[in-house]
């Protein structure tokens, strides 16, 4: 088999440009759909900044519709088990003036392969992204795990250990982990497994 071209550091940062609009577009037709075909009885306000499984069995029989905080996180467990009873969870609207767009943090570990040309195409392309200091990868793991439970924030770690680093951040309950080399591949798993961090490979991009 013929061997693929590496990915650009470009295409990556056009995906996450993507996935960050397509995160906002889902949120507000979610938002308009429900708000015009759910009965106020079908409907719960939960007001927890962490949505585990437990959140979910405490709802009231024939809840349909949870309305949450834009910054709360919904665990992998919380979310299977509201998919189970058929529960939709929507982003309680805040003041519109003051939206915001989801931030992205970047970070390394165990890489010998130099991502500064990598962290920083992905950077201009995103405003709101921030990148962590270098660190190990238990380290940050953990960093990268608690922002996404305080912020609901997407995360991108750049790592030549991918096959470890998903494993050990799929023990977090915050984060929902996903490997990535081809951007298509990429943008369908983040869609169909509701991830919040995307683990690259820099050795397969190049730096166009």
């Amino acid at each position: 088999m013929p061997n693929q071209p590496p990915v650009s550091s470009n295409d990556i940062a056009r995906l996450v440009t993507e996935v960050l609009r397509r995160i906002h577009a889902e949120t507000d037709s979610s938002q308009t759909q429900s708000a015009r075909l759910t009965p106020p009885e079908a409907a719960a306000t939960v007001s927890d900044r962490v949505i585990a499984a437990e959140t979910i069995i405490k709802l009231a029989p024939g809840t349909k519709v949870a309305y949450v905080d834009r910054k709360a996180v919904i665990t992998p467990s919380a979310r299977d088990l509201a998919r189970d009873r058929g529960i939709e969870f929507i982003a309680a609207k805040t003041d519109t003036t003051q939206k915001s767009d989801p931030q992205l943090f970047i970070a390394q570990a165990e890489c010998a392969t130099d991502v500064s040309a990598i962290a920083a195409t992905i950077r201009r392309a995103v405003s709101t992204s921030q990148q962590l200091p270098s660190a190990g990868l238990a380290t940050t793991l953990k960093s990268l795990a608690e922002h996404a439970s305080r912020d609901a924030a997407r995360c991108i770690l750049l790592t030549e250990n991918t096959a470890v680093a998903c494993i050990a951040a799929n023990r977090f309950p915050p984060i929902r982990a996903v490997l990535g080399s081809d951007p298509p591949a990429v943008a369908d798993a983040i869609t169909r497994c509701a991830a919040n961090l995307v683990i690259l490979d820099p050795r397969q991009f190049s730096t166009a």
